[in-house]
């Protein structure tokens, strides 16, 4: 018994931390809406409008969890489930910024 309980334990660690994407019932509905084309000095340009819940919101970065392909042409509007939040960061004032975690095609 005390042999199997560690195993046991790391199994469940293993297959818990392994999930291809999330539960859905934890990722908001969204909607790709555009894309960002703003050219400026800032970082802060560029990017991608979302949808979500309402609000207008953009995110720069692609999430290494997705099954969207970025980097070809993509047909808007595009409904989507992501995991994000708001950066907490010195990027956190830009009231529309966010940061994608995973992105799915809905």
């Amino acid at each position: 018994m005390k042999k199997t309980f560690p195993f046991l334990l790391l199994m469940f660690a293993f297959i818990s931390c392994c999930k291809e994407h999330e539960d859905a019932s934890e990722l908001d509905d969204g909607t790709i809406i555009g894309i960002d084309y703003r050219e400026c000095a800032s970082p802060y340009c560029g990017g991608w409008f979302i949808e979500v819940g309402g609000d207008t919101l953009r995110f720069l970065e692609v999430p290494g969890k997705t099954d969207i392909d970025f980097s070809s042409e993509l047909d808007f509007p595009l409904p989507v489930e992501l995991s994000w939040h708001k950066y907490g960061n010195d990027w956190s004032s830009i009231q529309d910024l966010i940061k994608v975690e995973e992105i799915w095609k809905d």
